[in-house]
């Protein structure tokens, strides 16, 4: 059985738990591809038997990057199966089931997923909220199980029999309107601006090489389109902290 284990990530975390469920499935006997979406074209995920799709949660959801990829690709002749995945340094609400929904049009059909926290970065949240040390060495013990086990139920639809769809829960409530909430439009108005200091720039290109929706290009210093994400890399990632946000009003709301 090939297999195709796409994921994205930013800090790590998500690579981690890709990795141990592509680990899971090579010991079922799976052949392993293992790769980010940005090395992925729409076609490649045919020749795969079976795809493990994983990602962060940002903001309670898929980030923008996750969407685009999944509605760019081609649709599959017959169904296929998908496990999906996730890390979240919180709640990760409806995420997994809106995932479902984008990839059952193009004949991925999920039958098994697998979260986990993740160590969040996120300047505004509470220390309650960062999740340290995850994944740990259980989180990723899981994970490979969880890829040994779906290797199984994936060769069973491949071969035609009934396996069924997975069933999400909705998520409702002070979570769910959170998540309302947190929407690109919000987020771009009451959320830090990204700022550079062009004194401290020394035009890298590291913020543009590692932005996950290519909103950053050189010309020659970094400019700013509207495609963020607000996952704030290019922040973290400046080796001169050239590039800044203001904080302040975010943190002192969340950590009172």
């Amino acid at each position: 059985m090939k297999c195709l284990v796409a994921y994205f990530s930013q800090t790590g975390n998500t690579a981690q738990v890709a990795r141990a469920i592509a680990g899971g499935l090579e010991s079922a006997g799976g052949a392993v591809d293992v790769r980010p979406i940005g090395r992925i074209g729409a076609d490649d995920w045919l020749a795969f038997d079976l795809v493990a799709l994983g990602m962060p949660v940002f903001y309670y959801h898929e980030p923008a990057n996750i969407r685009d990829w999944i509605r760019a690709l081609r649709r599959r002749p017959a169904p296929a199966p998908v496990l999906t995945f996730n890390t979240s340094g919180g709640n990760p609400c409806n995420t997994l089931r809106r995932v479902q929904k984008l990839l059952r049009p193009r004949g991925g059909r999920v039958i098994g997923s697998f979260e986990c926290y993740g160590y969040d970065t996120y300047p505004i949240y509470m220390r309650s909220f960062r999740q340290w040390g995850r994944p740990d060495a259980a989180d990723l013990a899981r994970a490979a199980d969880f890829g040994r086990c779906m290797a199984a139920e994936a060769a069973k639809m491949i071969a035609g029999r009934a396996v069924p769809e997975t069933a999400y829960p909705f998520v409702g409530g002070k979570t769910f309107r959170l998540s309302l909430l947190c929407r690109k439009p919000v987020l771009d108005r009451f959320f830090p601006k990204l700022r550079l200091d062009r004194d401290l720039c020394i035009r890298c290109g590291e913020c543009a090489r590692h932005c996950p929706t290519a909103n950053i290009t050189l010309d020659p210093l970094p400019e700013f389109a509207n495609r963020c994400i607000h996952c704030y890399l290019c922040e973290r990632i400046c080796p001169r902290s050239a590039i800044r946000c203001d904080w302040r009003l975010l943190t002192k709301v969340m950590n009172p």
